[in-house]
């Protein structure tokens, strides 16, 4: 009953939040559509490209996550954490179809479960040591403070058959402010973002492996070396409503073994309005990972995001 109650309550949450808004924009979108015939491209169109995290849109994204997490470390079970991730993307120097697209994230986490030692262990370090090999550890939540800053820098695009290609980097840059329980690394490694737009919808798959290039202190960080799979994938349920799926799984190669994989299978809908001439998008998504770090990893996710768009070339035909 209790793992009822915490996917129906954030899956009922937002579509609180979403219905009422999209019947009234739904309404303002086709007096808009009467008045400006074929000048802007339509709901769907702007839905089904927006699957692709790395579409060529002017957008921001507000995403909120919430996480429910499990382990072998006692205690580990009766952890959660919440995060708000800001993040923007910005096309730039396009030609032929082909472009530049440059994304970064802005996180911030108002609690983030450490196990403490004679050091903060967060779960990123869990991975890779074993704390519960000292006595005494305990529990408690780390103070709110700002992460690492995120980017994704790629050149590519969508051909004229719907095929997605963008190739370049991604990477961490160490401005978190809880310097003491994050890496203090610059991350940085290849890209790429490979996917199909069809008539049904779209699917695809963003890879990005990482190492550690630069350490901003020198507090013995150990070596980051980690392979990421962001995939995606949006079925169309017509007038802007999609079903999607959108599971991240990471590699660890640096951490110990049973502590390297963590592969989430999940769900959820979205929802794309215009208000005026700005679209809108809403999403809300559950997630559980099949596969999760032995010692201390996520169970379930909660993930809801908020995106509106920038009018430009790139939301007209």
């Amino acid at each position: 009953m209790q793992l009822l109650k915490s996917v129906l309550y954030p899956v009922c949450l937002g579509m609180m939040l979403i219905i009422p808004i999209t019947g009234w924009a739904d309404s303002q979108d086709q007096d808009l559509e009467k008045k400006e015939p074929g000048s802007q491209k339509s709901v769907e169109q702007i839905a089904r490209e927006m699957v692709n995290p790395l579409a060529a849109f002017w957008r921001f994204d507000y995403i909120y996550e919430r996480r429910n997490y499990q382990g072998s470390i006692p205690g580990a079970d009766d952890q959660k954490g919440t995060f708000h991730n800001f993040q923007f993307t910005l096309p730039f120097r396009e030609k032929d179809g082909k472009g530049w697209v440059f994304r970064f994230a802005l996180p911030y986490h108002p609690d983030q479960p450490i196990y403490w030692v004679d050091r903060g262990y967060p779960e990123w370090l869990i991975r890779q040591e074993d704390p519960t090999l000292q006595e005494g550890g305990f529990w408690e939540d780390t103070h709110s403070h700002t992460n690492d800053v995120t980017f994704d820098l790629a050149y590519g695009g969508v051909s004229e058959s719907g095929r997605i290609l963008n190739y370049g980097v991604a990477g961490v840059l160490p401005t978190s402010s809880d310097t003491s329980n994050n890496r203090q690394q610059f991350i940085m490694g290849p890209a790429v973002n490979i996917g199909k737009i069809t008539d049904w919808g779209v699917y695809g798959v963003l890879a990005s492996h990482v190492i550690d290039l630069i350490e901003k202190r020198d507090k013995g960080a150990p070596d980051t070396t980690q392979t990421t799979l962001q995939v995606y994938f949006g079925y169309d349920l017509g007038r802007g409503w999609q079903l999607i799926s959108n599971p991240v799984i990471t590699y660890d190669w640096e951490a110990d073994s049973s502590n390297k994989l963590n592969l989430p299978l999940g769900a959820g809908i979205a929802k794309t309005i215009k208000i005026g001439k700005i679209p809108l998008r809403f999403t809300a998504e559950a997630q559980y990972f099949v596969a999760s770090t032995d010692r201390f990893g996520p169970d379930w996710l909660y993930k809801f995001t908020v995106s509106p768009i920038m009018p430009s070339k790139h939301t007209r035909h």
